[in-house]
């Protein structure tokens, strides 16, 4: 049986107090991290050492405290701070489950099977989140290693369950030596060194490679529509019109510095459903006058009371062809319009293929899965986000584009603009808080990758799926006592 370590209340406050602090410092703005790989170490302690129902119930709330918290730092001027529990909620929930499952084992089954448990029961947690929630894959652990670029390759084998488990066993280790001793799980911790010895290296190996395909010069166009513009079209979509010509002039210098595909950033501007002739029939003239491909994204006025809205893009080609309409996919739970069905339509230009997504689709592994499965090789996303998740949001699209070993550039509103190579490598930006034009040319070459995970899938987050649930038999035919800590 496991020695308790913690028999008065001081030291459980401390780890509750620890693991908190340790949250707000790993996720989202300015997160730290190095500090994902024992992040929930303090909280799987507390839940080793204290079996109450109320203690329970204690760590439950103070796991919502910390995410709200966490998620608060993404709030700045441009959004209210209503949404924050929305998404905080959820992600708590999700590390409670994990957690209380892993607690479960970790006295009934041993130590080292409620290390492995926490790993499995996380990744599938994120897996439900962001295949069948609106949650995208927003608090998903693998997302404190964007820094970490060859960690990130590991991406392409696995997807961001295969780094979710990984990350997450460091702090079920962590947990299991702190418990039960590190003789416990010392074969595991040497195991998991290796394994994360061999992935950093693969990583390096990867990132060792030239990306192949095709030269071509592709630019992005930040419109200068900013989010107060924007809530001014809530009422009326024609105030937005004394800004056309500078997008336009914007669009036009992308072309003038050599690009052949010119991207918009999403919702460039909104126009009524009379005025969406207007606006795409100049598009479509520069598109032709300037010899480019055209991704135009824009919005049109559904109703104004209340406003909604739908959220496109459209592309044209040089000869004046609209070559796909694509309407988002993955809403933001907040923002007024519906869902398009339809995947985007993968356009040959140049010798090369382009498909992409708008902003928050690319938070969801599936699309980046789908352009890549549909042929594409090169991905135009046009977004819009806000200080708070900047540059946190396109380097999780990042994250997407390495799985499936997809080129992107992402121009978007009021953060930083990026385009990748298929291996993440950021080959140009455009910083919101620059004296910039709102262009950026970069040239970049034009094919895809092949990677397991386009073959593979969500593989991982099925077999720890399968994992928890020989876990769950094994605990239903324990008898309710604690096990041996080996």
């Amino acid at each position: 049986m496991s020695t308790s370590l913690y028999n008065n209340r001081l030291p459980t406050t401390f780890l509750l107090l620890a693991g908190s602090i340790l949250i707000i410092l790993t996720f989202i703005r300015f997160g730290i991290g190095e500090l994902g790989w024992v992040v929930f170490a303090p909280m799987l302690v507390f839940i080793h050492e204290c079996s109450k129902t109320k203690q329970k119930f204690t760590l439950f709330i103070t796991l919502v405290i910390a995410y709200i918290l966490a998620v608060s730092k993404m709030v700045t001027s441009e959004i209210p701070w209503a949404p924050a529990p929305m998404y905080a909620i959820p992600i708590a929930i999700e590390v409670f489950v994990s957690m209380y499952v892993a607690g479960v084992a970790h006295h009934r089954l041993g130590a080292r099977w409620g290390a492995y448990t926490f790993a499995s029961v996380l990744t599938v947690m994120g897996w439900i989140q962001y295949s069948f929630t609106p949650g995208a894959t927003w608090g998903i652990l693998a997302h404190t290693q964007q820094d970490n670029l060859p960690l990130v390759q590991l991406a392409a084998l696995t997807g961001v369950g295969g780094i979710t488990f990984l990350v997450a066993l460091g702090s079920g280790l962590a947990a299991a030596a702190w418990s039960s001793g590190i003789k416990t799980v010392r074969k595991d911790i040497i195991a998991f060194g290796l394994i994360l010895l061999c992935s950093l290296l693969y990583g390096q190996f990867r990132l060792s490679s030239t990306a192949p395909g095709k030269m071509i010069r592709v630019g992005g166009v930040i419109s200068p529509v900013t989010h107060t513009d924007f809530r001014s079209a809530y009422e009326n979509a024609d105030t937005l019109r004394r800004l056309d010509n500078e997008l336009f002039a914007r669009t036009e210098k992308a072309a003038e510095l050599g690009a052949k595909v010119v991207v918009w950033n999403e919702v460039a501007t909104v126009v009524t459903a009379p005025g969406e002739e207007v606006l795409v029939s100049r598009a479509r003239e520069l598109a032709m006058k300037k010899n480019i491909l055209l991704c135009m994204a824009y919005g049109v006025v559904v109703s104004t009371h209340p406003f909604y809205y739908a959220n496109k893009y459209r592309i044209y080609l040089p000869d004046g062809t609209m070559a796909d309409e694509y309407v988002k996919r993955h809403p933001v739970p907040v923002d007024p319009h519906d869902a398009g069905h339809a995947h985007a339509r993968v356009i040959s230009f140049d010798g090369i293929k382009f498909s992409g997504g708008i902003c928050y689709d690319y938070s969801f592994p599936e699309i980046a899965y789908d352009n890549a499965n549909d042929g594409a090789e090169f991905a135009l996303i046009p977004s819009s986000d806000w200080r708070g998740i900047d540059p946190q949001h396109a380097l999780m699209a990042r994250m997407n584009t390495v799985a499936v070993g997809l080129p992107m550039i992402r121009p978007v509103r009021a953060s930083t603009s990026i385009a990748c190579d298929q291996y993440g490598r950021i080959l140009g930006s455009l910083s919101w808080q620059g004296t910039g034009d709102g262009v950026f040319v970069v040239a970049m070459r034009g094919a895809r990758v092949p990677t397991l995970y386009t073959k593979t899938g969500e593989v991982i987050p099925l077999l720890a799926l399968a994992f928890t649930i020989l876990v769950l038999v094994l605990i239903l035919r324990q008898p309710r006592k604690f096990a041996s800590s080996s």
